[in-house]
């Protein structure tokens, strides 16, 4: 049965941090032939929560589609190069994912086979991505940044974070939830979230899109300490 892991990563040190950085477009390379392994994005952060314009050289994450369960922990439990990784950050946090629902394309696919429904008080993890177009950046960021800032007034809200493969261009939100029924709010009722739907639509922004929902199977938080 199909897994998806995500896994973040806060980069300590500036020596580190530059490594990190490099590691978005090179992380790809790593994950050639890995067993079990379906679809992997390597994306890098914003400032400001991750939704800043500007990168933040401190956080990175992974996404990574497991064919299952077993083949995820094998990696998670021996990769060198994830250990590797890890040996440089701060503190680690790996989510385990059950989709539930997902529409529209990553790179021309969509990797996420639904394996389910959600379970009576699960948490609940929202992914949104999307590719914009080049001369609609500027545009886009003009209203982005009001909605972003909204999305942490919600008390069930607990955690979210804006990714993404390329700077400006393309770009995520990973966003973790107590309950289904405040999804639901943000998504048709918040009048800030709604208004970017509408001028999506009108202005055509994106050239990709993805959304997906999935429930938080288990999830564990590292913090690493160094001598």
């Amino acid at each position: 049965m199909q897994v998806t892991t995500v896994l973040f990563f806060e980069l300590r040190g500036n020596i580190n941090k530059i490594w990190g950085f490099a590691q978005v477009p090179l992380a790809g390379y790593f994950m050639k032939r890995i067993p079990g392994l379906t679809f992997f994005k390597s994306m890098g952060s914003g400032s400001g929560g991750g939704f800043g314009a500007w990168p933040s050289f401190s956080n990175y994450a992974w996404l990574m589609v497991w064919e299952n369960n077993t083949y995820a922990e094998n990696f998670l439990n021996g990769n060198s190069y994830l250990k590797g990784y890890k040996a440089r950050c701060s503190s680690t946090r790996i989510l385990h994912l059950k989709n539930v629902m997902s529409h529209g394309k990553w790179s021309g696919v969509n990797p996420f086979e639904s394996v389910g429904s959600f379970p009576e008080g699960s948490k609940i993890v929202v992914l949104t991505r999307a590719r914009i177009r080049l001369f609609k950046l500027w545009h886009f960021w003009q209203k982005v940044g009001n909605t972003a800032d909204d999305l942490y007034k919600f008390d069930e809200l607990e955690f979210a974070i804006g990714v993404g493969e390329l700077p400006l261009i393309q770009q995520a939100t990973i966003s973790i939830w107590t309950n289904m029924d405040a999804v639901k709010r943000y998504a048709y009722q918040h009048e800030a979230h709604k208004n970017v739907i509408q001028l999506t639509r009108k202005h055509n922004w994106y050239s990709e899109e993805l959304f997906a929902r999935f429930y938080l199977e288990k999830e564990s938080c590292l913090q690493h300490y160094t001598s």
